[in-house]
């Protein structure tokens, strides 16, 4: 038992220092901490188009898909708890018929909410798709604004 024991140590010993990748010290550059964080700060910038002017179309339609997330999210939550109340009826058959409820009402209240989140991404990626155009051409479309860079709000 003991011959085992100082096997395994050994075996532990020897994977821990000649198995392992050594991380070794960069060369510093002469780039300051703060030309770093300005360098991630104008990436984060481009990336994400921070302080672009946008359609309001655009804007409405954004946040009506974060509602439906967060609808799809409760509703999946109540479709969970409607089968915890199922499994744990015990036999009751008032408390199994409404788990049976639950779980019906949530299924449908989430095929609701698949339907209109797709419904509101094909008119979401619409919108995108005719300012895209817009922006392209140069013209101006009867109910939107065309935002180029030379209009830009940018400093």
């Amino acid at each position: 038992m003991i011959r085992k024991k100082i096997i395994l140590f050994l075996l532990v010993i020897l994977g821990v220092f000649c198995f392992t990748n050594f991380s070794l010290a960069v060369n510093s550059t002469t780039e300051s901490l703060i030309d770093s964080i300005n360098s991630q700060n104008q990436a984060f910038e481009n990336s994400s188009e921070v302080g672009a002017p946008q359609d309001i179309r655009i804007i409405i339609a954004k946040i009506i898909k974060i509602f439906l997330g967060f609808v799809g999210f409760l509703a999946t939550a109540y479709l969970v708890y409607g089968g915890y109340l199922y499994m744990t009826s015990a036999g009751n058959e008032t408390r199994a018929e409404d788990a049976s409820k639950i779980m019906l009402y949530s299924a449908l209240g989430i095929f609701i909410i698949l339907a209109s989140y797709s419904i509101t991404n094909f008119v979401y990626k619409s919108f995108q798709a005719s300012l895209e155009q817009t922006q392209t051409t140069g013209s101006q479309n009867s109910g939107g604004t065309n935002f180029s860079n030379e209009n830009s709000f940018r400093p």
